[in-house]
């Protein structure tokens, strides 16, 4: 291990398809400087591809050329993130030129199996000519000590998706037993509720703001969570952890009874609080039992999933299912505060990040703009600060408040159905281009509104199409039940065009032949998009994926996907 000067170029290593170049930019946007992949300047500097320059000179003259490239990199005033190529760090010579540039050299780990999955048979890989996962099992053995060796840091790179990657690697630099970052400032947001008004607290690292998030003279503090969470709280009062069952099946009132006696065993009063750390499952019964215990007491959410910290802990709603339907007992409880901890969110599993992702995406048309094109940080509060104003006007959803459910008429349709595997996320994803479809239908918005809805959705690698088997009068029946449906079949939908801008309201009244002419329309240009190949079999976990850039462009197709599974 060497000292690295703050500004100290960073270096990702690791074996081929473990994210150098798919995670190097994100890293590099959100420290503020450029990206360079080593590998690509290797072939600007020679003019030549790296494969034939192994197959007409061999390794040993390759590794002289990547040297002389890697020490220019290191060189460059601009202090870049590289992503070097997968065997930069196996010769002595390079690990010393690291050492004395100062580099931060963090080693992107993950498994054969893995890597294999994501860079398959590529033909620019000289390296996997004799099969992927019998190569990389082999280069995985003979390269680690070297990536030990050089390694000031160390990120497990073999789950998530890039931006969670990326995000590990950010947190390893700040934290890290050799800091290279300085930690990042959290952004806060005022739900203005008059005198119940409470801060909502985001960014890396906020977990430590916890103790002062605690309303004054606050005695002890009971903390709900659930096992698999894992988050651990630091508090600077008595406490006590209580643990709720896993999953949705916890949310109910007998859950709520359990918290209320055995708070009473432990003598909580209203001079006391409540620290609900977990998803929507434990925010939501946390919330409740902290509304009827005493008639009131203070509780903080501390929400560990993306679709928690930009939507369930912030707003007061709270409640528990019946056997009858889902959220039929609860009560609004604003919060003493929220905590939005985004480094929580690197562990989440692929499914349930994108699942957040998915109830994200509306935010892009609720006034949100381009935010694929954001930091995760920036993304949680931007969307935060739109529900936040949105819930300061709307507490207990009389009107406007319902815009928030952008997208959720056809989503919550195919939740009732129950016969498609579908988070609520995803199935909302799929209610945002039925939404742009029918707002298109009925004049609303032009075509490239809609077709801005689809690139939202392949930026975040979301699902975009119905699923197969789905019934059009199943859904339309189901979606006349919506808790909006007042005056006949209700959605939220978009008006507005490039030159005014676009805004969302309820429209209730729509005519059923303009809903079965939206769902007609989605499987159409789903088809003009797939060239009227055959339809693949819906899946709600797609191949492809996207890096965030800063343009909110589309990644290169010049290598294999980034492929992640549940």
């Amino acid at each position: 291990m060497h000292a690295q000067p703050p500004t100290a170029p960073i270096v990702l290593i690791g074996l081929m398809g473990a994210g150098k170049s798919t995670v190097g930019p994100l890293v590099a946007r959100r420290t503020g400087r450029p990206f360079v992949d080593a590998d690509a300047a290797l072939e600007a500097r020679t003019g030549r591809r790296i494969a034939d320059i192994f197959a007409t000179d061999g390794e040993a003259a390759f590794r002289t050329i990547e040297s002389d490239v890697l020490e220019q990199l290191l060189g460059r005033p601009d202090h870049p993130v590289i992503g070097a190529g997968g065997g930069a760090v196996l010769a002595e010579r390079n690990r010393a030129v690291l050492r004395r540039a100062g580099a931060a050299v963090v080693w992107l780990d993950a498994g054969p199996a893995v890597l294999a999955e994501r860079v398959g048979q590529d033909a620019d890989r000289p390296l996997l000519a004799a099969g992927a996962v019998e190569a990389l099992t082999r280069l995985e053995a003979e390269r680690a000590p070297a990536y030990a060796a050089a390694a000031t840091h160390r990120v497990e790179a073999g789950r998530g998706v890039p931006e969670q990657v990326a995000e590990a690697v950010l947190r390893a630099l700040r934290h890290g037993a050799q800091p290279v970052l300085d930690g990042e400032p959290s952004q806060r947001i005022v739900v203005a509720l008059g005198d119940r008004s409470y801060p909502v607290v985001v960014g890396a690292g906020a977990l430590a703001e916890l103790p002062s998030l605690l309303p004054a003279g606050t005695r002890k503090v009971a903390v709900v969570t659930q096992a698999a969470i894992g988050v651990e709280v630091d508090l600077p009062v008595e406490h006590r952890t209580f643990a709720l069952g896993d999953g949705e099946e916890a949310k109910t009132l007998a859950s709520v009874e359990q918290l209320c006696r055995e708070w009473a065993r432990w003598g909580v009063s209203r001079a006391d609080a409540v620290v609900a750390v977990g998803g929507g499952v434990v925010t939501d019964v946390a919330g409740f039992a902290a509304a009827v215990y005493h008639r009131g007491i203070p509780v903080v959410h501390v929400p560990t999933t993306l679709l928690g910290q930009i939507d369930a802990a912030v707003g007061g709603k709270t409640g528990v299912n019946l056997p009858e339907g889902k959220n039929l007992v609860g009560s609004f409880w604003q919060p003493a505060a929220v905590l939005c901890d985004t480094d929580v969110l690197i562990g989440l599993p692929v499914r349930d990040y994108r699942a957040g992702l998915g109830e994200l995406a509306k935010y892009h048309f609720l006034g949100g703009g381009a935010l694929d094109a954001c930091s995760l940080p920036e993304r949680v509060f931007r969307s935060v600060a739109i529900k936040a104003e949105v819930v300061s006007g709307d507490e207990r959803e009389g009107g406007r408040r319902a815009i928030l459910n952008y997208g959720h008429t056809l989503a919550h349709a195919l939740e009732i159905a129950g016969t498609f595997d579908l988070r609520h996320g995803e199935a909302v994803a799929i209610g945002l281009p039925f939404a742009a479809h029918l707002a298109h239908g009925l004049g609303r918005i032009d075509a490239a509104r809609v077709d801005e809805h689809y690139r939202v959705l392949a930026a975040y690698g979301l699902p975009d199409r119905l699923p197969a088997g789905v019934d059009a009068e199943d859904l339309l029946a189901l979606m006349a039940r919506d808790k909006k449906a007042l005056r006949g079949l209700t959605f939220v939908l978009e008006a507005g065009s490039p030159e005014r801008g676009y805004d969302v309201e309820v429209v209730d009244g729509v005519d059923p032949e303009r809903v079965r002419a939206a769902l007609a329309t989605m499987v159409a240009y789903e088809k003009e998009r797939l060239g009227g190949a055959s339809r693949a079999p819906w899946s709600c976990c797609p191949a492809r994926t996207s890096t965030c850039s800063a343009s909110g462009s589309r990644p290169s197709t010049a290598r294999p996907p980034w492929r992640t599974t549940p």
